[in-house]
Protein backbone atom coordinates (compact mmCIF):
# COMPACT_ATOMS: atom_id res chain seq x y z
CA UNK A 1 0.00 0.00 0.00
CA UNK A 2 2.81 2.41 0.84
CA UNK A 3 4.40 1.73 -2.56
CA UNK A 4 1.20 2.77 -4.35
CA UNK A 5 0.91 5.83 -2.12
CA UNK A 6 4.46 6.88 -2.99
CA UNK A 7 3.79 6.35 -6.70
CA UNK A 8 0.64 8.42 -6.51
CA UNK A 9 2.57 11.19 -4.76
CA UNK A 10 5.22 11.20 -7.46
CA UNK A 11 2.58 11.38 -10.22
CA UNK A 12 0.81 14.19 -8.41
CA UNK A 13 4.02 16.16 -7.90
CA UNK A 14 4.96 15.64 -11.55
CA UNK A 15 1.54 16.90 -12.64
CA UNK A 16 1.89 19.99 -10.48
CA UNK A 17 5.34 20.69 -11.87
CA UNK A 18 4.15 20.32 -15.49
CA UNK A 19 1.16 22.54 -14.78
CA UNK A 20 3.47 25.15 -13.29
CA UNK A 21 5.71 25.06 -16.34
CA UNK A 22 2.69 25.47 -18.63
CA UNK A 23 1.34 28.36 -16.61
CA UNK A 24 4.76 30.01 -16.58
CA UNK A 25 4.95 29.70 -20.35
CA UNK A 26 1.44 31.15 -20.73
CA UNK A 27 2.27 34.04 -18.41
CA UNK A 28 5.44 34.68 -20.38
CA UNK A 29 3.49 34.70 -23.67
CA UNK A 30 0.92 37.08 -22.23
CA UNK A 31 3.69 39.28 -20.90
CA UNK A 32 5.28 39.53 -24.35
CA UNK A 33 1.92 40.39 -25.90
CA UNK A 34 1.31 43.07 -23.29
CA UNK A 35 4.77 44.53 -23.76
CA UNK A 36 4.30 44.56 -27.54
CA UNK A 37 0.94 46.32 -27.19
CA UNK A 38 2.51 48.86 -24.82
CA UNK A 39 5.36 49.56 -27.24
CA UNK A 40 2.84 49.93 -30.05
CA UNK A 41 0.77 52.43 -28.06
CA UNK A 42 3.91 54.41 -27.21
CA UNK A 43 4.87 54.39 -30.88
CA UNK A 44 1.49 55.80 -31.87
CA UNK A 45 1.81 58.60 -29.33
CA UNK A 46 5.22 59.45 -30.86
CA UNK A 47 3.71 59.41 -34.35
CA UNK A 48 1.03 61.86 -33.22
CA UNK A 49 3.80 64.24 -32.12
CA UNK A 50 5.71 63.77 -35.41
CA UNK A 51 8.62 61.90 -33.74
CA UNK A 52 8.88 59.31 -36.50
CA UNK A 53 12.35 57.87 -35.77
CA UNK A 54 11.47 57.27 -32.13
CA UNK A 55 8.14 55.78 -33.19
CA UNK A 56 9.94 53.39 -35.55
CA UNK A 57 12.02 52.05 -32.66
CA UNK A 58 8.89 51.39 -30.63
CA UNK A 59 7.19 49.59 -33.51
CA UNK A 60 10.37 47.56 -34.09
CA UNK A 61 10.23 46.54 -30.43
CA UNK A 62 6.60 45.50 -30.86
CA UNK A 63 7.27 43.28 -33.91
CA UNK A 64 10.32 41.78 -32.21
CA UNK A 65 8.13 40.67 -29.31
CA UNK A 66 5.00 39.68 -31.27
CA UNK A 67 5.30 39.65 -35.09
CA UNK A 68 1.70 40.65 -35.78
CA UNK A 69 0.68 42.20 -39.08
CA UNK A 70 -0.75 45.33 -37.44
CA UNK A 71 2.60 46.15 -35.82
CA UNK A 72 4.39 45.74 -39.17
CA UNK A 73 1.89 48.16 -40.76
CA UNK A 74 2.60 50.77 -38.11
CA UNK A 75 6.35 50.27 -38.62
CA UNK A 76 5.84 50.66 -42.37
CA UNK A 77 3.96 53.91 -41.76
CA UNK A 78 6.68 55.28 -39.47
CA UNK A 79 9.45 54.38 -41.95
CA UNK A 80 7.49 56.06 -44.72
CA UNK A 81 7.21 59.22 -42.63
CA UNK A 82 10.99 59.09 -42.09
CA UNK A 83 11.54 58.88 -45.84
CA UNK A 84 13.12 55.40 -45.52
CA UNK A 85 11.16 53.94 -48.39
CA UNK A 86 13.06 50.66 -48.77
CA UNK A 87 12.65 49.78 -45.11
CA UNK A 88 9.02 50.89 -45.22
CA UNK A 89 8.37 48.57 -48.16
CA UNK A 90 10.00 45.70 -46.27
CA UNK A 91 7.75 46.24 -43.25
CA UNK A 92 4.59 46.41 -45.36
CA UNK A 93 5.59 43.22 -47.18
CA UNK A 94 6.09 41.58 -43.79
CA UNK A 95 2.60 42.66 -42.76
CA UNK A 96 1.14 40.83 -45.74
CA UNK A 97 3.10 37.69 -44.80
CA UNK A 98 1.84 37.54 -41.20
CA UNK A 99 -1.83 36.63 -41.61
CA UNK A 100 -3.26 40.16 -41.77
CA UNK A 101 -6.95 40.88 -41.45
CA UNK A 102 -8.66 42.35 -44.49
CA UNK A 103 -8.49 45.83 -42.93
CA UNK A 104 -4.77 45.54 -42.15
CA UNK A 105 -3.99 44.10 -45.60
CA UNK A 106 -5.86 46.98 -47.22
CA UNK A 107 -3.76 49.47 -45.26
CA UNK A 108 -0.53 47.67 -46.14
CA UNK A 109 -1.42 47.63 -49.84
CA UNK A 110 -2.35 51.30 -49.73
CA UNK A 111 0.95 52.18 -48.07
CA UNK A 112 2.91 50.07 -50.57
CA UNK A 113 1.30 51.98 -53.43
CA UNK A 114 2.13 55.27 -51.73
CA UNK A 115 5.75 54.21 -51.10
CA UNK A 116 6.26 53.20 -54.73
CA UNK A 117 4.60 56.35 -56.04
CA UNK A 118 6.68 58.64 -53.80
CA UNK A 119 9.94 56.80 -54.59
CA UNK A 120 9.21 57.03 -58.31
CA UNK A 121 8.49 60.77 -58.04
CA UNK A 122 11.84 61.26 -56.28
CA UNK A 123 13.70 58.99 -58.77
CA UNK A 124 14.70 56.60 -55.98
CA UNK A 125 15.92 53.10 -56.87
CA UNK A 126 13.57 51.31 -54.50
CA UNK A 127 14.94 48.13 -52.92
CA UNK A 128 13.57 45.99 -50.18
CA UNK A 129 15.84 46.43 -47.15
CA UNK A 130 16.61 43.64 -44.73
CA UNK A 131 14.01 41.95 -42.57
CA UNK A 132 10.58 43.10 -41.53
CA UNK A 133 11.99 44.82 -38.50
CA UNK A 134 13.76 47.33 -40.67
CA UNK A 135 17.31 45.97 -40.54
CA UNK A 136 19.29 47.09 -43.55
CA UNK A 137 20.69 43.60 -44.13
CA UNK A 138 24.07 42.46 -45.45
CA UNK A 139 24.93 41.53 -49.01
CA UNK A 140 27.39 38.58 -48.67
CA UNK A 141 28.41 35.80 -51.05
CA UNK A 142 26.54 32.54 -50.34
CA UNK A 143 28.25 30.13 -47.91
CA UNK A 144 30.84 27.77 -49.36
CA UNK A 145 29.56 24.43 -50.67
CA UNK A 146 31.70 21.54 -49.21
CA UNK A 147 31.21 19.56 -52.43
CA UNK A 148 32.82 22.38 -54.41
CA UNK A 149 36.03 23.50 -52.68
CA UNK A 150 37.38 26.99 -53.41
CA UNK A 151 39.32 27.46 -56.64
CA UNK A 152 43.04 27.79 -55.71
CA UNK A 153 43.49 30.05 -58.71
CA UNK A 154 41.02 32.52 -57.17
CA UNK A 155 41.52 32.46 -53.40
CA UNK A 156 39.12 34.35 -51.11
CA UNK A 157 40.62 37.47 -49.60
CA UNK A 158 40.46 36.93 -45.81
CA UNK A 159 40.60 40.69 -45.20
CA UNK A 160 37.50 41.34 -47.31
CA UNK A 161 34.73 43.03 -45.32
CA UNK A 162 31.05 42.21 -45.88
CA UNK A 163 29.21 44.74 -47.97
CA UNK A 164 26.31 46.20 -46.05
CA UNK A 165 23.41 47.55 -48.07
CA UNK A 166 22.61 51.15 -47.11
CA UNK A 167 19.05 51.98 -48.18
CA UNK A 168 18.54 55.27 -49.93
CA UNK A 169 16.63 57.77 -47.86
CA UNK A 170 14.43 60.14 -49.79
CA UNK A 171 12.55 63.27 -48.84
CA UNK A 172 9.95 62.40 -46.21
CA UNK A 173 6.32 63.42 -46.76
CA UNK A 174 5.71 67.07 -45.98
CA UNK A 175 2.91 66.27 -43.55
CA UNK A 176 1.84 63.53 -41.18
CA UNK A 177 -0.26 61.29 -43.43
CA UNK A 178 -2.30 60.07 -40.46
CA UNK A 179 -3.43 63.68 -39.95
CA UNK A 180 -3.16 63.09 -36.22
CA UNK A 181 -1.79 65.55 -33.71
CA UNK A 182 -0.54 65.56 -30.18
CA UNK A 183 -3.57 65.11 -27.91
CA UNK A 184 -4.99 68.53 -27.23
CA UNK A 185 -8.27 70.39 -27.11
CA UNK A 186 -7.74 71.42 -30.72
CA UNK A 187 -9.55 69.94 -33.69
CA UNK A 188 -11.16 70.93 -36.99
CA UNK A 189 -14.86 70.24 -36.53
CA UNK A 190 -17.21 68.19 -34.35
CA UNK A 191 -20.60 66.51 -34.11
CA UNK A 192 -22.41 66.18 -30.80
CA UNK A 193 -25.67 65.89 -28.91
CA UNK A 194 -26.94 67.27 -25.57
CA UNK A 195 -29.82 66.08 -23.40
CA UNK A 196 -31.10 68.53 -20.81
CA UNK A 197 -33.96 69.50 -18.50
CA UNK A 198 -34.85 72.62 -16.57
CA UNK A 199 -37.55 75.13 -15.90
CA UNK A 200 -38.78 78.67 -16.49
CA UNK A 201 -41.64 80.58 -18.02
CA UNK A 202 -42.53 81.55 -21.59
CA UNK A 203 -45.60 83.60 -22.55
CA UNK A 204 -48.36 84.79 -20.30
CA UNK A 205 -48.11 83.58 -16.68
CA UNK A 206 -49.37 80.04 -16.01
CA UNK A 207 -50.44 79.41 -19.61
CA UNK A 208 -47.58 77.00 -20.15
CA UNK A 209 -45.86 74.96 -17.50
CA UNK A 210 -42.56 75.77 -15.84
CA UNK A 211 -40.89 72.36 -16.36
CA UNK A 212 -39.04 71.74 -19.62
CA UNK A 213 -37.05 69.01 -21.32
CA UNK A 214 -35.09 69.05 -24.55
CA UNK A 215 -32.23 67.88 -26.73
CA UNK A 216 -29.72 69.58 -29.00
CA UNK A 217 -27.80 68.47 -32.07
CA UNK A 218 -24.68 70.58 -32.58
CA UNK A 219 -21.59 70.96 -34.72
CA UNK A 220 -18.52 73.02 -33.81
CA UNK A 221 -15.84 74.48 -36.02
CA UNK A 222 -12.60 75.70 -34.44
CA UNK A 223 -11.90 79.06 -36.09
CA UNK A 224 -8.76 79.95 -34.10
CA UNK A 225 -6.91 76.83 -32.83
CA UNK A 226 -4.25 78.88 -31.05
CA UNK A 227 -6.76 80.71 -28.87
CA UNK A 228 -9.32 77.87 -28.97
CA UNK A 229 -12.11 80.07 -30.32
CA UNK A 230 -14.84 78.53 -32.43
CA UNK A 231 -18.36 78.74 -33.82
CA UNK A 232 -21.26 76.36 -33.28
CA UNK A 233 -24.33 75.66 -35.35
CA UNK A 234 -27.17 73.94 -33.53
CA UNK A 235 -30.74 72.72 -33.69
CA UNK A 236 -32.53 72.22 -30.39
CA UNK A 237 -36.00 71.11 -29.39
CA UNK A 238 -37.61 72.24 -26.12
CA UNK A 239 -40.88 71.05 -24.59
CA UNK A 240 -42.77 72.88 -21.84
CA UNK A 241 -45.48 71.01 -19.97
CA UNK A 242 -49.07 72.10 -19.43
CA UNK A 243 -49.65 75.13 -17.26
CA UNK A 244 -51.74 75.28 -14.08
CA UNK A 245 -54.36 77.83 -15.17
CA UNK A 246 -55.78 77.91 -18.68
CA UNK A 247 -59.42 78.83 -18.13
CA UNK A 248 -59.23 81.60 -20.72
CA UNK A 249 -57.03 79.68 -23.16
CA UNK A 250 -58.60 76.23 -23.31
CA UNK A 251 -57.34 75.57 -26.84
CA UNK A 252 -53.71 75.21 -25.76
CA UNK A 253 -51.82 73.05 -23.28
CA UNK A 254 -48.10 72.36 -23.62
CA UNK A 255 -45.61 74.16 -25.85
CA UNK A 256 -42.98 72.85 -28.26
CA UNK A 257 -40.13 75.05 -29.51
CA UNK A 258 -37.64 74.30 -32.28
CA UNK A 259 -34.59 76.59 -32.30
CA UNK A 260 -32.11 76.97 -35.14
CA UNK A 261 -29.09 79.01 -34.13
CA UNK A 262 -25.40 79.86 -34.22
CA UNK A 263 -23.07 80.61 -31.33
CA UNK A 264 -19.50 81.55 -30.51
CA UNK A 265 -17.41 79.90 -27.79
CA UNK A 266 -13.94 79.73 -26.26
CA UNK A 267 -12.24 76.81 -24.50
CA UNK A 268 -10.54 77.86 -21.26
CA UNK A 269 -8.04 75.11 -20.42
CA UNK A 270 -5.21 74.73 -17.93
CA UNK A 271 -1.85 73.30 -18.95
CA UNK A 272 -0.43 72.50 -22.37
CA UNK A 273 -2.65 69.56 -23.29
CA UNK A 274 -5.40 69.47 -20.67
CA UNK A 275 -8.24 67.02 -20.67
CA UNK A 276 -10.58 69.33 -18.78
CA UNK A 277 -11.79 72.64 -20.19
CA UNK A 278 -14.44 75.18 -19.26
CA UNK A 279 -16.27 76.59 -22.28
CA UNK A 280 -18.46 79.71 -22.16
CA UNK A 281 -20.80 80.13 -25.14
CA UNK A 282 -23.26 82.74 -26.36
CA UNK A 283 -25.50 82.57 -29.39
CA UNK A 284 -28.68 83.63 -31.12
CA UNK A 285 -31.52 81.64 -32.67
CA UNK A 286 -34.76 81.67 -34.59
CA UNK A 287 -37.49 80.05 -32.49
CA UNK A 288 -40.46 78.28 -34.08
CA UNK A 289 -43.23 77.63 -31.54
CA UNK A 290 -46.17 75.25 -31.56
CA UNK A 291 -48.86 75.01 -28.89
CA UNK A 292 -49.66 71.30 -28.55
CA UNK A 293 -52.98 71.33 -30.41
CA UNK A 294 -51.75 73.42 -33.35
CA UNK A 295 -52.08 71.03 -36.32
CA UNK A 296 -52.88 71.20 -39.99
CA UNK A 297 -55.80 69.54 -41.73
CA UNK A 298 -53.98 66.21 -41.82
CA UNK A 299 -53.26 66.19 -38.10
CA UNK A 300 -49.56 67.06 -38.41
CA UNK A 301 -48.07 69.47 -35.90
CA UNK A 302 -47.26 72.91 -37.29
CA UNK A 303 -45.07 75.72 -35.98
CA UNK A 304 -46.97 78.86 -36.92
CA UNK A 305 -45.50 81.19 -34.30
CA UNK A 306 -41.99 82.61 -34.76
CA UNK A 307 -39.81 84.51 -32.31
CA UNK A 308 -36.13 85.20 -31.79
CA UNK A 309 -34.02 84.02 -28.92
CA UNK A 310 -30.60 83.97 -27.32
CA UNK A 311 -28.64 81.21 -25.62
CA UNK A 312 -25.99 81.49 -22.96
CA UNK A 313 -24.16 78.43 -21.68
CA UNK A 314 -21.23 77.27 -19.58
CA UNK A 315 -19.92 73.75 -20.13
CA UNK A 316 -17.32 71.65 -18.34
CA UNK A 317 -15.83 69.17 -20.82
CA UNK A 318 -13.60 66.14 -20.21
CA UNK A 319 -11.74 64.87 -23.28
CA UNK A 320 -10.27 61.38 -23.75
CA UNK A 321 -8.89 59.19 -26.52
CA UNK A 322 -5.52 59.22 -28.35
CA UNK A 323 -6.10 62.74 -29.63
CA UNK A 324 -8.88 63.79 -27.23
CA UNK A 325 -11.47 62.97 -29.88
CA UNK A 326 -14.16 61.90 -27.37
CA UNK A 327 -15.65 64.58 -25.14
CA UNK A 328 -18.14 64.28 -22.28
CA UNK A 329 -19.79 67.50 -21.11
CA UNK A 330 -21.79 68.88 -18.22
CA UNK A 331 -23.77 71.86 -19.49
CA UNK A 332 -25.77 74.57 -17.81
CA UNK A 333 -27.40 77.53 -19.49
CA UNK A 334 -30.45 79.56 -20.35
CA UNK A 335 -32.59 80.15 -23.46
CA UNK A 336 -34.23 83.56 -23.63
CA UNK A 337 -37.13 84.25 -26.03
CA UNK A 338 -38.86 87.36 -27.33
CA UNK A 339 -42.60 87.59 -27.76
CA UNK A 340 -43.90 86.06 -31.00
CA UNK A 341 -43.03 88.35 -33.90
CA UNK A 342 -44.84 86.46 -36.64
CA UNK A 343 -47.94 84.29 -36.39
CA UNK A 344 -51.45 83.66 -37.73
CA UNK A 345 -53.99 86.45 -37.94
CA UNK A 346 -57.53 86.41 -36.56
CA UNK A 347 -58.85 85.19 -39.91
CA UNK A 348 -56.35 82.40 -40.56
CA UNK A 349 -58.30 79.20 -41.20
CA UNK A 350 -57.56 76.33 -38.84
CA UNK A 351 -55.38 78.43 -36.57
CA UNK A 352 -55.58 78.56 -32.79
CA UNK A 353 -55.53 82.31 -33.09
CA UNK A 354 -53.11 85.18 -32.75
CA UNK A 355 -50.09 85.18 -30.47
CA UNK A 356 -52.22 86.84 -27.80
CA UNK A 357 -54.86 84.12 -28.14
CA UNK A 358 -52.32 81.42 -27.32
CA UNK A 359 -50.49 83.38 -24.66
CA UNK A 360 -47.33 83.98 -26.70
CA UNK A 361 -47.55 87.76 -26.87
CA UNK A 362 -44.97 87.81 -24.10
CA UNK A 363 -41.44 86.41 -24.07
CA UNK A 364 -39.68 84.47 -21.35
CA UNK A 365 -36.70 82.31 -20.43
CA UNK A 366 -35.92 78.71 -19.56
CA UNK A 367 -32.84 77.52 -17.67
CA UNK A 368 -31.40 74.03 -18.05
CA UNK A 369 -28.76 71.53 -16.97
CA UNK A 370 -27.71 68.55 -19.03
CA UNK A 371 -25.19 66.04 -20.34
CA UNK A 372 -23.53 65.99 -23.73
CA UNK A 373 -21.23 63.93 -25.93
CA UNK A 374 -19.11 65.25 -28.80
CA UNK A 375 -16.83 63.55 -31.31
CA UNK A 376 -14.00 65.64 -32.75
CA UNK A 377 -12.60 65.36 -36.26
CA UNK A 378 -9.08 66.46 -37.20
CA UNK A 379 -9.70 66.29 -40.94
CA UNK A 380 -11.29 68.88 -43.20
CA UNK A 381 -15.03 68.42 -43.59
CA UNK A 382 -15.67 65.57 -46.00
CA UNK A 383 -12.13 64.13 -45.99
CA UNK A 384 -10.40 61.36 -44.05
CA UNK A 385 -6.84 60.41 -43.03
CA UNK A 386 -4.69 58.64 -45.64
CA UNK A 387 -4.22 55.73 -43.25
CA UNK A 388 -4.96 55.36 -39.55
CA UNK A 389 -2.54 53.61 -37.20
CA UNK A 390 -3.41 50.18 -35.84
Amino acid sequence: MSRFTSLASIVAMTGIALTGIALTGTAHAQSQAELAAQANDEGKELMYSNQYAAASKKFQEAVARVPEAKYFVNLCFARLQEGKYGEALTACNAANLNNPTEAVKSKADKLIAKIKQTADEQHIDLKVAGGGGGDTGVENPPPADPSHPPDPAHPVDPTRQPVRYAPVTGRPPSQNLSLAVTPDNKYTWTLGVDLYAGGGEIGQPNVYGSASTGFRIKSDYLLDPVNRIGAQGYLQVNHLNKGNSQSNLSNVSSLDIVDVGVAAYKHLCLGRTPRLCITPLIGGQIALMSPANDTDGLGSQVFNYAAVGARGELAAAYAFGYRYEHVLQLVGGVNVYSKVLSGPSDTTTGSLGTAMDVGLDKGGAVGYFGLGYTYRFNTPLGSSPFVTLE
